[in-house]
Protein backbone atom coordinates (compact mmCIF):
# COMPACT_ATOMS: atom_id res chain seq x y z
CA UNK A 1 0.00 0.00 0.00
CA UNK A 2 2.69 2.87 1.14
CA UNK A 3 4.43 1.58 -2.80
CA UNK A 4 0.54 2.57 -4.16
CA UNK A 5 0.56 5.63 -2.84
CA UNK A 6 4.30 6.75 -3.34
CA UNK A 7 3.67 5.92 -6.90
CA UNK A 8 0.32 8.01 -7.06
CA UNK A 9 2.29 11.20 -5.43
CA UNK A 10 4.96 10.75 -8.13
CA UNK A 11 2.46 10.12 -10.85
CA UNK A 12 0.38 13.48 -9.57
CA UNK A 13 3.43 15.65 -9.52
CA UNK A 14 4.08 14.88 -12.91
CA UNK A 15 0.73 15.70 -14.25
CA UNK A 16 0.51 18.72 -11.84
CA UNK A 17 4.21 20.22 -13.67
CA UNK A 18 2.45 20.32 -16.61
CA UNK A 19 -0.35 21.95 -15.71
CA UNK A 20 0.46 25.44 -17.02
CA UNK A 21 -0.78 26.81 -20.23
CA UNK A 22 1.63 25.99 -23.24
CA UNK A 23 2.31 28.37 -25.94
CA UNK A 24 1.40 25.17 -28.36
CA UNK A 25 -1.83 26.22 -28.91
CA UNK A 26 -4.54 29.20 -29.24
CA UNK A 27 -5.58 31.73 -26.99
CA UNK A 28 -9.10 31.79 -27.66
CA UNK A 29 -10.10 34.28 -24.89
CA UNK A 30 -8.63 37.36 -27.62
CA UNK A 31 -11.65 36.48 -29.51
CA UNK A 32 -13.77 39.32 -26.58
CA UNK A 33 -11.02 41.89 -27.91
CA UNK A 34 -12.01 41.16 -31.46
CA UNK A 35 -9.18 39.07 -32.51
CA UNK A 36 -11.16 35.46 -33.68
CA UNK A 37 -8.08 34.47 -35.77
CA UNK A 38 -4.95 33.21 -34.23
CA UNK A 39 -3.20 34.62 -37.50
CA UNK A 40 -3.31 38.29 -36.58
CA UNK A 41 -0.67 37.60 -33.32
CA UNK A 42 1.50 34.09 -34.57
CA UNK A 43 2.93 32.72 -37.31
CA UNK A 44 1.08 29.74 -36.82
CA UNK A 45 -2.20 29.39 -38.67
CA UNK A 46 -3.59 27.52 -35.86
CA UNK A 47 -1.68 30.15 -33.17
CA UNK A 48 0.56 30.30 -30.16
CA UNK A 49 4.65 29.63 -30.41
CA UNK A 50 6.80 32.95 -32.51
CA UNK A 51 4.71 36.16 -32.04
CA UNK A 52 4.41 38.69 -35.52
CA UNK A 53 5.31 42.13 -34.90
CA UNK A 54 1.62 43.11 -34.44
CA UNK A 55 1.46 40.35 -31.79
CA UNK A 56 4.39 41.57 -29.67
CA UNK A 57 2.19 44.93 -29.64
CA UNK A 58 -0.79 43.16 -28.73
CA UNK A 59 1.22 41.96 -25.54
CA UNK A 60 2.37 45.43 -24.93
CA UNK A 61 -0.55 47.54 -25.95
CA UNK A 62 -3.48 44.71 -24.42
CA UNK A 63 -2.50 41.90 -22.77
CA UNK A 64 0.17 43.69 -20.29
CA UNK A 65 -0.86 46.23 -17.09
CA UNK A 66 2.01 48.53 -17.68
CA UNK A 67 4.83 48.89 -20.66
CA UNK A 68 7.64 50.90 -21.76
CA UNK A 69 7.65 51.88 -25.72
CA UNK A 70 10.44 49.27 -26.96
CA UNK A 71 9.89 46.63 -23.98
CA UNK A 72 7.97 44.09 -25.72
CA UNK A 73 10.41 43.13 -28.34
CA UNK A 74 12.61 40.56 -28.26
CA UNK A 75 15.00 40.90 -25.49
CA UNK A 76 13.24 44.08 -24.30
CA UNK A 77 14.64 45.51 -27.51
CA UNK A 78 18.27 44.77 -26.27
CA UNK A 79 18.60 43.02 -29.74
CA UNK A 80 17.44 44.42 -33.32
CA UNK A 81 16.03 41.03 -35.19
CA UNK A 82 16.43 41.05 -38.97
CA UNK A 83 12.95 42.13 -40.35
CA UNK A 84 12.71 38.08 -41.28
CA UNK A 85 13.36 36.94 -38.63
CA UNK A 86 11.47 36.27 -35.34
CA UNK A 87 12.02 34.29 -32.00
CA UNK A 88 10.53 33.79 -28.96
CA UNK A 89 10.86 31.12 -26.16
CA UNK A 90 9.70 31.03 -22.26
CA UNK A 91 11.01 29.86 -19.12
CA UNK A 92 8.84 28.16 -16.57
CA UNK A 93 8.85 27.48 -12.91
CA UNK A 94 5.85 25.81 -11.36
CA UNK A 95 4.77 25.52 -7.89
CA UNK A 96 2.34 22.05 -7.48
CA UNK A 97 -0.15 21.38 -4.98
CA UNK A 98 -2.00 18.38 -4.24
CA UNK A 99 -4.60 17.47 -1.41
CA UNK A 100 -6.04 13.55 -1.73
CA UNK A 101 -8.10 11.37 1.23
CA UNK A 102 -4.03 9.81 1.12
CA UNK A 103 -1.39 12.47 0.95
CA UNK A 104 -0.95 16.17 0.52
CA UNK A 105 2.20 17.30 -0.92
CA UNK A 106 3.54 19.89 -3.18
CA UNK A 107 6.94 20.92 -5.06
CA UNK A 108 8.72 24.13 -6.86
CA UNK A 109 10.81 22.98 -9.73
CA UNK A 110 12.04 24.18 -13.11
CA UNK A 111 9.13 23.05 -15.36
CA UNK A 112 10.10 24.45 -19.26
CA UNK A 113 12.82 26.16 -20.97
CA UNK A 114 12.78 26.40 -24.92
CA UNK A 115 13.30 28.92 -28.26
CA UNK A 116 11.50 28.63 -31.09
CA UNK A 117 12.81 30.40 -34.23
CA UNK A 118 10.72 31.48 -37.63
CA UNK A 119 12.62 33.08 -40.51
CA UNK A 120 9.53 34.60 -42.35
CA UNK A 121 8.87 35.45 -45.86
CA UNK A 122 6.18 36.99 -48.20
CA UNK A 123 5.30 33.59 -48.99
CA UNK A 124 7.39 31.12 -47.14
CA UNK A 125 8.30 30.66 -43.65
CA UNK A 126 10.36 28.11 -41.86
CA UNK A 127 9.80 27.55 -37.96
CA UNK A 128 11.07 25.43 -35.27
CA UNK A 129 11.99 24.98 -31.90
CA UNK A 130 13.97 23.60 -29.24
CA UNK A 131 12.60 22.51 -26.40
CA UNK A 132 13.69 21.00 -22.66
CA UNK A 133 11.85 18.36 -21.63
CA UNK A 134 12.16 17.86 -18.20
CA UNK A 135 10.28 14.10 -18.07
CA UNK A 136 10.45 13.09 -14.27
CA UNK A 137 10.92 16.74 -12.06
CA UNK A 138 12.63 14.30 -9.81
CA UNK A 139 15.16 13.70 -11.79
CA UNK A 140 17.57 14.92 -14.07
CA UNK A 141 18.64 11.56 -15.44
CA UNK A 142 15.86 11.74 -18.33
CA UNK A 143 16.30 15.35 -19.11
CA UNK A 144 16.71 16.23 -22.94
CA UNK A 145 16.48 18.65 -25.87
CA UNK A 146 13.88 17.66 -28.33
CA UNK A 147 11.97 19.67 -30.88
CA UNK A 148 8.32 19.66 -30.57
CA UNK A 149 7.68 21.87 -33.55
CA UNK A 150 9.01 22.61 -36.84
CA UNK A 151 7.25 23.05 -40.05
CA UNK A 152 7.22 24.64 -43.18
CA UNK A 153 4.52 27.01 -44.17
CA UNK A 154 3.55 28.09 -47.92
CA UNK A 155 1.10 31.11 -48.53
CA UNK A 156 -0.97 30.10 -51.30
CA UNK A 157 -2.65 33.74 -51.52
CA UNK A 158 -3.41 36.11 -48.22
CA UNK A 159 -6.17 33.73 -47.06
CA UNK A 160 -5.20 29.70 -48.18
CA UNK A 161 -1.64 28.33 -46.68
CA UNK A 162 -0.33 24.83 -46.64
CA UNK A 163 1.90 23.58 -43.67
CA UNK A 164 3.75 20.33 -43.58
CA UNK A 165 5.48 19.32 -40.26
CA UNK A 166 5.37 18.32 -36.73
CA UNK A 167 3.00 19.74 -34.71
CA UNK A 168 -0.32 19.34 -32.93
CA UNK A 169 -3.34 18.88 -35.04
CA UNK A 170 -5.54 21.48 -35.50
CA UNK A 171 -8.74 20.59 -33.85
CA UNK A 172 -11.87 22.25 -31.13
CA UNK A 173 -10.65 25.22 -29.53
CA UNK A 174 -6.92 24.31 -29.11
CA UNK A 175 -7.21 25.70 -25.92
CA UNK A 176 -3.00 26.39 -24.27
CA UNK A 177 -3.96 24.19 -21.18
CA UNK A 178 -2.64 21.17 -22.47
CA UNK A 179 -3.95 18.90 -19.45
CA UNK A 180 -7.83 19.76 -19.71
CA UNK A 181 -10.15 17.49 -20.78
CA UNK A 182 -10.76 18.48 -24.52
CA UNK A 183 -6.65 18.20 -24.98
CA UNK A 184 -5.22 15.02 -22.20
CA UNK A 185 -8.52 13.89 -21.80
CA UNK A 186 -8.72 12.45 -25.57
CA UNK A 187 -4.78 11.77 -26.03
CA UNK A 188 -3.59 15.28 -27.34
CA UNK A 189 -1.46 16.40 -24.13
CA UNK A 190 1.90 18.22 -24.94
CA UNK A 191 4.14 15.39 -26.79
CA UNK A 192 1.40 14.14 -29.12
CA UNK A 193 3.23 16.14 -31.59
CA UNK A 194 2.92 14.39 -34.89
CA UNK A 195 3.94 15.14 -38.74
CA UNK A 196 1.31 16.44 -40.28
CA UNK A 197 0.12 17.73 -43.74
CA UNK A 198 -2.62 21.03 -43.33
CA UNK A 199 -4.30 23.08 -45.14
CA UNK A 200 -5.58 26.20 -44.23
CA UNK A 201 -8.54 28.87 -45.51
CA UNK A 202 -8.88 31.90 -43.56
CA UNK A 203 -11.46 34.79 -44.50
CA UNK A 204 -13.19 37.49 -42.87
CA UNK A 205 -15.72 35.42 -41.60
CA UNK A 206 -14.79 31.87 -41.52
CA UNK A 207 -12.13 29.40 -41.25
CA UNK A 208 -11.39 25.78 -42.77
CA UNK A 209 -8.74 23.38 -42.15
CA UNK A 210 -7.74 20.30 -42.91
CA UNK A 211 -5.38 17.76 -41.94
CA UNK A 212 -3.80 14.55 -42.80
CA UNK A 213 -2.53 13.13 -39.96
CA UNK A 214 0.60 11.79 -40.39
CA UNK A 215 1.49 9.54 -37.03
CA UNK A 216 5.36 9.40 -35.81
CA UNK A 217 7.48 7.70 -38.81
CA UNK A 218 10.35 9.09 -37.29
CA UNK A 219 9.97 7.01 -33.70
CA UNK A 220 7.65 3.42 -34.32
CA UNK A 221 7.80 3.29 -30.26
CA UNK A 222 5.51 5.74 -29.83
CA UNK A 223 1.71 5.37 -29.81
CA UNK A 224 0.25 8.10 -32.19
CA UNK A 225 -2.44 8.00 -34.53
CA UNK A 226 -3.11 8.39 -38.66
CA UNK A 227 -6.19 9.77 -40.04
CA UNK A 228 -7.91 12.76 -40.98
CA UNK A 229 -9.09 16.04 -38.85
CA UNK A 230 -11.62 18.24 -40.16
CA UNK A 231 -12.29 21.96 -38.43
CA UNK A 232 -14.60 25.28 -39.20
CA UNK A 233 -15.46 28.21 -37.47
CA UNK A 234 -17.76 31.30 -38.31
CA UNK A 235 -16.96 34.53 -36.93
CA UNK A 236 -20.36 37.02 -36.00
CA UNK A 237 -19.88 40.26 -35.51
CA UNK A 238 -18.55 41.55 -32.78
CA UNK A 239 -17.09 39.33 -30.96
CA UNK A 240 -18.36 35.61 -31.43
CA UNK A 241 -17.17 32.27 -33.05
CA UNK A 242 -18.85 29.50 -33.36
CA UNK A 243 -17.22 26.40 -34.95
CA UNK A 244 -17.33 22.30 -35.10
CA UNK A 245 -14.09 19.53 -35.50
CA UNK A 246 -13.99 16.15 -36.77
CA UNK A 247 -11.11 13.51 -36.51
CA UNK A 248 -11.27 9.88 -37.44
CA UNK A 249 -8.09 7.92 -37.36
CA UNK A 250 -6.24 4.93 -36.40
CA UNK A 251 -3.26 4.31 -33.73
CA UNK A 252 -0.48 1.99 -33.93
CA UNK A 253 -1.59 -0.34 -31.69
CA UNK A 254 -4.65 -0.34 -33.68
CA UNK A 255 -7.00 1.76 -32.04
CA UNK A 256 -9.92 3.10 -33.92
CA UNK A 257 -11.14 6.54 -33.02
CA UNK A 258 -13.88 9.20 -34.17
CA UNK A 259 -14.01 12.80 -32.28
CA UNK A 260 -16.99 15.16 -33.08
CA UNK A 261 -18.08 18.17 -31.38
CA UNK A 262 -18.65 21.94 -31.14
CA UNK A 263 -17.17 24.38 -30.02
CA UNK A 264 -17.80 28.08 -29.04
CA UNK A 265 -15.79 30.91 -28.56
CA UNK A 266 -18.01 34.46 -27.32
CA UNK A 267 -16.72 37.65 -26.37
CA UNK A 268 -18.76 40.66 -24.51
CA UNK A 269 -18.21 43.89 -23.79
CA UNK A 270 -14.30 43.39 -24.72
CA UNK A 271 -13.75 42.58 -21.33
CA UNK A 272 -15.73 38.36 -20.61
CA UNK A 273 -15.39 35.65 -22.35
CA UNK A 274 -17.28 32.54 -22.58
CA UNK A 275 -15.37 29.61 -23.83
CA UNK A 276 -17.18 25.93 -25.02
CA UNK A 277 -16.36 23.07 -26.17
CA UNK A 278 -18.16 19.26 -26.13
CA UNK A 279 -16.61 16.37 -28.06
CA UNK A 280 -18.48 12.96 -28.45
CA UNK A 281 -15.12 9.90 -28.65
CA UNK A 282 -16.03 6.23 -30.46
CA UNK A 283 -13.25 3.76 -29.77
CA UNK A 284 -12.79 0.85 -30.87
CA UNK A 285 -9.71 -1.26 -29.18
CA UNK A 286 -8.58 -4.43 -31.34
CA UNK A 287 -9.17 -6.23 -28.68
CA UNK A 288 -12.18 -4.69 -26.47
CA UNK A 289 -15.62 -3.64 -27.22
CA UNK A 290 -16.95 -0.53 -28.46
CA UNK A 291 -17.26 2.46 -26.37
CA UNK A 292 -19.07 5.89 -26.80
CA UNK A 293 -18.15 8.75 -24.59
CA UNK A 294 -17.46 12.37 -24.20
CA UNK A 295 -15.42 14.90 -23.00
CA UNK A 296 -16.50 18.54 -21.80
CA UNK A 297 -15.29 21.77 -21.59
CA UNK A 298 -16.37 25.66 -19.91
CA UNK A 299 -14.39 28.84 -19.43
CA UNK A 300 -15.81 32.09 -17.81
CA UNK A 301 -13.71 35.06 -18.03
CA UNK A 302 -13.64 38.62 -17.23
CA UNK A 303 -10.60 41.11 -16.91
CA UNK A 304 -10.66 43.04 -14.05
CA UNK A 305 -7.71 45.58 -14.75
CA UNK A 306 -5.73 45.48 -18.17
CA UNK A 307 -3.32 42.32 -18.03
CA UNK A 308 -5.32 40.34 -15.47
CA UNK A 309 -8.35 37.58 -15.49
CA UNK A 310 -10.15 35.82 -13.44
CA UNK A 311 -11.77 32.89 -14.32
CA UNK A 312 -14.12 29.47 -13.86
CA UNK A 313 -13.28 26.73 -14.96
CA UNK A 314 -15.64 23.20 -15.54
CA UNK A 315 -15.05 20.09 -17.39
CA UNK A 316 -15.78 16.65 -17.43
CA UNK A 317 -14.85 12.99 -18.73
CA UNK A 318 -16.96 9.34 -19.43
CA UNK A 319 -15.12 7.43 -21.56
CA UNK A 320 -17.72 4.99 -21.68
CA UNK A 321 -21.65 6.13 -21.19
CA UNK A 322 -22.85 2.71 -19.89
CA UNK A 323 -20.67 3.00 -17.06
CA UNK A 324 -21.57 3.37 -13.77
CA UNK A 325 -19.62 6.26 -12.94
CA UNK A 326 -18.21 9.17 -14.68
CA UNK A 327 -13.83 9.31 -14.97
CA UNK A 328 -13.52 12.59 -14.10
CA UNK A 329 -15.29 16.14 -12.83
CA UNK A 330 -13.13 19.46 -12.94
CA UNK A 331 -14.13 22.88 -11.10
CA UNK A 332 -12.53 25.86 -9.70
CA UNK A 333 -11.34 29.37 -10.20
CA UNK A 334 -7.85 30.40 -12.19
CA UNK A 335 -6.10 34.11 -12.31
CA UNK A 336 -3.87 35.10 -15.34
CA UNK A 337 -1.52 38.81 -14.92
CA UNK A 338 0.91 39.93 -16.88
CA UNK A 339 2.36 42.87 -15.06
CA UNK A 340 4.53 43.84 -17.91
CA UNK A 341 5.52 42.28 -21.32
CA UNK A 342 7.53 39.09 -21.23
CA UNK A 343 6.28 38.32 -17.04
CA UNK A 344 2.70 36.25 -16.60
CA UNK A 345 1.86 35.03 -13.41
CA UNK A 346 -0.96 32.37 -13.37
CA UNK A 347 -3.05 30.32 -10.11
CA UNK A 348 -5.62 27.99 -10.82
CA UNK A 349 -7.42 25.42 -7.77
CA UNK A 350 -9.46 23.21 -8.97
CA UNK A 351 -11.53 20.23 -7.27
CA UNK A 352 -11.64 16.68 -9.13
CA UNK A 353 -13.54 13.45 -9.02
CA UNK A 354 -11.45 10.93 -10.30
CA UNK A 355 -12.77 7.19 -10.37
CA UNK A 356 -10.83 4.73 -7.62
CA UNK A 357 -11.52 1.11 -7.26
CA UNK A 358 -14.58 1.45 -5.12
CA UNK A 359 -15.93 5.12 -5.76
CA UNK A 360 -14.93 7.97 -6.79
CA UNK A 361 -12.81 10.28 -4.82
CA UNK A 362 -12.10 13.77 -4.66
CA UNK A 363 -8.81 15.71 -5.06
CA UNK A 364 -7.57 19.24 -4.47
CA UNK A 365 -4.99 19.95 -6.88
CA UNK A 366 -3.45 23.80 -7.21
CA UNK A 367 -0.46 25.26 -8.94
CA UNK A 368 1.20 28.98 -9.19
CA UNK A 369 3.09 29.71 -12.62
CA UNK A 370 5.88 32.35 -12.94
CA UNK A 371 6.75 32.99 -16.80
CA UNK A 372 9.05 34.98 -18.43
CA UNK A 373 9.10 35.04 -22.38
CA UNK A 374 11.91 36.27 -24.29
Amino acid sequence: MKTFFRLSVIFLLFSASLLLPQKAAAFPEMVRKGYPNCVTCHVSPAGGGVLTEYGREISKDVLATWSGEKENQFLHGAVKLPEILKIGGDLRRIQTYVNSPQFETGKWFLMQANIEAALVTERVTVDASADYDIGNPDTKDDDVWISRRHFVLGQISDEASVRVGKFLKNFGLGVADHTVQIRRGIGWDQGSETYNAEFNYIAEKFAVTTTYVGGRPDDNEVISEKGVALTGSYFIEPAYKIGASFFSGKSNDENTRTIFGPNWSLGFKKIAYWLGEFDLLSQAPKNGKKTIGYVSFNKLGIEVFRGADLYLLHETKKNDTDAKYIDFIGYGPGFQWSPRPHFIFTGQWQKQLRPSANKPRTIDTAYFVAQYSI
